[in-house]
C-alpha cells in the first residue's frame, strides 16, 4: 500500500469522527422534554390490616403524572381516620380501594362483604385443621351423617368455598403461625345460614381448608336414596276351616199300642217303622205284657213310653 492510499484512508477516518462529534453536540444542545410530576402518598413501611393511618406511616414522593394509578392521595389530610383494609407493602401508593370507608369502625363488622352474614362455627384442634385456618382463607363445611349400627358411615359437604372472617377474635392473618381458636367466623349468604343452623342441630361440623387459588365448587353426583327398613311381620297362623254344621237329629218318637188288657207294643214312628198291620196284629211278647191289663189305646212320647188312659 503506497503513501497516497494511506493518506486517503486517514482522511476518511478523521472525517467520520468529526461528523460523529458534531452530531452528538447538536443533539446535546436540544432542550429535553419535561415530564409533569405529581405528589403521591406511599407507605413508608409494610401496613397491616386494620392499621390506622397516621403521618408517620406514609411519605410523599413525586411520580410522573401519567404513571400515577387511579385512587391515590397527595395530602395527609385526606387520610385522617382511615384504616387499612387490604395489606399494603412499603413504597406502594396508598389507594382508596385498599382502605375502609371513611368513618366506618374497625373490626369484624367492617369486614363483612355486602349481602353476606357472619356465622361462627365451634371447632377444636381436629375440626379446625390444627389452627391453620386463618382470616381470608376459604374453607368447606362438612358434617358426618348419623347412621345406625349396621349402616356404613357417611358424610356430606354442607357449604363450599366460604370466606373466613376471623379465627377466634383475630381478624388479621398472623405471619407464619397458626391460631388455636375455639371458633371460626365465616362469611355466608342468608340461605347458607339456614343450612348451617339446621346442620349444626344434627351434630358437630368440620372445616376443610382450601388452597389459595382453589375456588371451584365441586358438584357431587346425587346419592341413591336410602333403602327403607323392612319390618318383618310374623307369619299369621293358618286359617282353620269352620267345623261342619251338623244338623241336630231330632229325638226319636215312639207310639205305644195297647190291645185289650193282654198285650202292648212300642213302635218308633219317626223312622217309618210303624205299620198299621203291626198295630192290628200286635205282638204278645212277654217283654211287653207287663202293661196294665185294663189299658187299651195309643200313647206318644220321646224317650220314655207314655201309658194309655184307663177305659171307663
Amino acid at each position: 500500500m503506497n503513501t497516497k492510499t494511506m493518506a486517503i484512508l486517514g482522511f476518511a477516518v478523521l472525517s467520520g469522527l468529526a461528523a460523529m462529534f458534531l452530531t452528538s453536540k447538536m443533539l446535546a444542545g436540544q432542550p429535553k422534554p419535561t415530564q409533569e410530576m405529581q405528589d403521591v402518598l406511599v407507605a413508608s413501611r409494610d401496613l397491616k390490616l386494620e392499621e390506622v393511618l397516621v403521618p408517620d406511616l406514609v411519605k410523599v414522593v413525586q411520580m410522573p403524572k401519567e404513571s400515577v394509578p387511579a385512587g391515590t392521595f397527595s395530602s395527609n389530610k385526606d387520610l385522617e381516620g382511615r384504616w387499612v383494609q387490604i395489606k399494603t407493602l412499603e413504597g406502594e401508593p396508598i389507594l382508596e380501594r385498599k382502605l375502609a370507608p371513611k368513618g366506618s369502625p374497625a373490626g369484624l363488622v367492617s369486614r363483612i362483604p355486602k349481602g353476606l352474614r357472619a356465622f361462627a362455627i365451634e371447632v377444636n384442634e381436629q375440626s379446625g385443621v390444627s389452627g391453620f385456618i386463618l382470616p381470608d382463607h376459604h374453607v368447606d363445611v362438612i358434617q358426618a351423617k348419623p347412621t345406625s349400627n349396621n349402616d356404613p358411615a357417611e358424610a356430606e359437604t354442607v357449604v363450599q368455598n366460604v370466606l373466613v372472617l376471623a379465627a377466634g377474635q383475630t381478624f388479621t392473618r398472623p405471619d407464619d403461625r397458626s391460631i388455636m381458636a375455639r371458633t371460626v367466623t365465616l362469611a355466608v349468604t342468608p340461605a347458607q345460614v339456614d343450612v348451617l343452623v339446621a346442620a349444626r342441630s344434627r351434630g358437630p361440623l368440620t372445616l376443610s381448608l382450601r388452597s389459595l387459588n382453589d375456588v371451584e365448587v365441586v358438584k357431587y353426583p346425587p346419592k341413591p336414596a336410602p333403602k327403607s327398613l323392612e319390618v318383618v311381620k310374623p307369619t299369621p297362623p293358618p286359617t282353620l276351616a269352620p267345623p261342619p254344621v251338623v244338623a241336630k237329629k231330632p229325638a226319636p218318637r215312639y207310639v205305644t199300642i195297647y190291645r185289650g188288657g193282654t198285650s202292648m207294643k212300642r213302635v218308633r214312628v219317626d223312622e217309618g217303622d210303624y205299620d198299621k198291620d203291626d198295630a192290628d196284629n200286635g205282638d204278645d211278647s212277654p217283654a211287653q205284657s207287663n202293661a196294665n191289663p185294663a189299658a187299651v189305646g195309643f200313647g206318644f212320647g220321646s224317650n220314655v213310653p207314655t201309658s194309655g188312659s184307663t177305659p171307663r
